[in-house]
């Protein structure tokens, strides 16, 4: 159940399902010792969608508008993530504050923040026509400003990775 409302909150914005049913079935699986199953299903289920959400980015056309329409779909995709995280974290909002900690797990918006940066970084492409695309707009724009906000919210070191030379 839960693996399928993160695939609805990544699609859709929103759940079919309710939220509290959903936040109370969470309850009683951490309650009853199951906390371990949920987290991992959880995971991997983010995995999914983040790596889905990345097939997009590097689909989105070559920076010969300026970039523009690369950075309008990486942001597109970031916003469509932060959302479905910010509705993971209310579902599991049990988990995350008792099971998490005492497993030393990582707690939801970390592991979110860690799943996109983790993509973001491992491709060479991703980070060049990232790079290139902010040259090219020369840094003075919303796309600019939302992008750099994107990267320092994924990591106070994450920006140098991309702009050590612009």
């Amino acid at each position: 159940m839960a693996t399928q409302a993160i695939s609805e909150f990544y699609a859709h914005g929103s759940t079919t399902m309710l939220l509290e049913m959903l936040h109370r079935n969470a309850y009683y699986m951490v309650l009853y010792k199951k906390g371990a199953e949920l987290y991992s299903a959880m995971e991997a289920a983010m995995a999914s969608e983040v790596q889905s959400l990345w097939r997009a980015v590097e689909a989105a056309a070559a920076p010969a508008d300026g970039g523009a329409a690369f950075l309008e779909e990486l942001l597109a995709r970031w916003n469509q993530h932060a959302e479905a995280v910010k509705m993971i974290q209310d579902m599991l909002a049990y988990m995350d504050v008792t099971f998490v900690p005492a497993n030393r797990k990582t707690p939801i918006r970390e592991l979110g923040l860690r799943l996109w940066r983790d993509q973001l970084t491992s491709s060479e492409e991703v980070r060049e026509r990232l790079t290139e695309a902010v040259k090219r707009r020369g840094g003075e724009d919303e796309l600019v400003a939302a992008v750099s906000k994107m990267l320092t919210e994924l990591g106070p070191d994450v920006p140098g990775l991309f702009f050590q030379s612009v």
